[in-house]
């Protein structure tokens, strides 16, 4: 069995914004046998580098100030550091990656799209399909488990997340290898969820401001990435018709 954690790059916006104009999604892809190692291999980090609490993309950054940080009186060079390290880490974790760029802009364009919720559900079904079509190339069975964002949130995501899974439409992927429904779960208590808001906060800097340092580090755990075709399989830019890439960005990165 696989268990694909799932986690986003902070709040979608509720409109295109020229600031902001891409939201990702990203999805770390765990077997069930891999587990364990992978956990392990977190904790001794955190223990050696005696970081007690939950590890968050954000919290590397030189200025957050935020009190729930671990790192809040580390230095500028020494989170940049300890990021790194972090990033090699997971380099060499036994998972396969997956995320999802939006255009926002290009999103709000779709008639389906017409608020941040409607956005992240957006950006989600791609990341399920993949997941799916990894399922099938294993021949194994997975469940979705993501960080809860909220009570009605919450609701409204599951709600989602079975119509996917229930619709058979003909624009629709089959999802026959999941088990299960959504399965939510604070952040602060999974491994996987941990995992995944760093490397989705990584790719989507990348993307966003053109500095991809380290989303390199693990660019080798992305889904197709040992068959040379990162794109469309481990990374998706969404919509895929009228993606826009902004300066000093380039697909793949």
């Amino acid at each position: 069995m696989k268990f694909c954690f799932i986690d986003e790059s902070g709040t979608p916006p509720n409109k295109p914004n020229a600031a902001r104009p891409y939201f990702t999604l990203g999805a770390v892809i765990i077997d069930a046998d891999d587990w364990r190692l992978c956990n392990e291999r977190i904790r001794g980090y955190k223990i050696r580098n005696k970081i007690f609490g939950e590890l968050k993309w954000r919290y590397y950054a030189p200025h957050n100030r935020d009190k729930e940080n671990p790192l809040l009186h580390a230095s500028a060079d020494v989170r940049k550091e300890l990021s790194l390290e972090f990033a090699a880490i997971v380099g060499k974790l036994p998972i396969q990656i997956i995320a999802c760029v939006t255009d926002v802009a290009a999103a709000f364009e779709y008639n389906t799209v017409t608020c941040q919720q409607d956005l992240y559900h957006f950006t989600y079904k791609p990341i399920t399909e993949r997941f799916q079509y990894c399922l099938q190339e294993h021949k194994d069975i997975g469940i979705v488990v993501a960080d809860h964002r909220g009570r009605s949130d919450d609701k409204l995501f599951r709600a989602h997340h079975s119509a996917l899974m229930s619709d058979t439409g003909s624009y629709r992927s089959g999802y026959n290898r999941m088990i299960e429904g959504l399965f939510l779960q604070d952040s602060a208590h999974s491994t996987g969820i941990q995992i995944s808001d760093y490397i989705t906060g990584a790719i989507h800097r990348a993307y966003s401001v053109g500095d991809g340092e380290h989303a390199a580090m693990f660019k080798n755990r992305m889904r197709g990435y040992k068959e040379g075709t990162i794109m469309g399989r481990g990374l998706v830019l969404h919509p895929k018709s009228n993606f826009t890439l902004g300066k000093g960005r380039r697909a793949g990165s």
